[in-house]
């Protein structure tokens, strides 16, 4: 089971938006950042949990741009119930119509690949909420899972 909600007061994400300084391109406008979604969670790797980066590469989430245009990212995170922060990093811009994967462990960012550089699991196996955010810590996207027998992955 998920649950998705969209937390996105347009004065709220106005605010913050602006409240963002120096960012590479232009900032998302108020009701921009709705176009920007969680779109699934692999919160737990096919295997034994063994840590090595490799296995952990295998956990992740995605987002995706649903809008035509680009969209800026630099300061935004996700987070999950523990407060494991994602940030995303200065001068990130996601294509239109595009997804992102954000995987746990290491290695070198890609256009639509980014690394969490996480050495332990992030996402709960019995189940997590990942909070999508502004640079200011405004929630405008969530997704929620439990743990349901031979299901490894969540859509959003």
């Amino acid at each position: 089971m998920f649950v998705r909600r969209f937390s996105l007061p347009a004065a709220a994400v106005a605010s913050a938006v602006a409240a963002v300084v120096g960012l590479a391109t232009v900032p998302l406008p108020a009701m921009a950042a709705s176009t920007i979604v969680l779109s699934g969670i692999q919160y737990d790797p096919a295997g034994t949990d063994t840590r090595t980066n490799a296995h952990l590469n295998q956990e992740f989430f995605t987002i995706r741009n649903l809008s035509t245009r680009p969209r800026n990212l630099s300061g935004f995170r996700v987070k999950d119930v523990a407060n494991h922060t994602f940030v995303f990093p200065a001068g990130y811009v996601l294509a239109g119509r595009t997804t992102a994967i954000i995987r746990t462990g290491r290695n070198r960012n890609t256009a639509t690949t980014l690394y969490w550089n996480q050495y332990n699991y992030i996402w709960n196996n019995t189940g997590d909420t990942a909070r999508f955010q502004t640079p200011a810590g405004v929630t405008f996207d969530w997704c929620s899972y439990t743990a349901m027998a031979g299901r490894t992955r969540v859509a959003c």
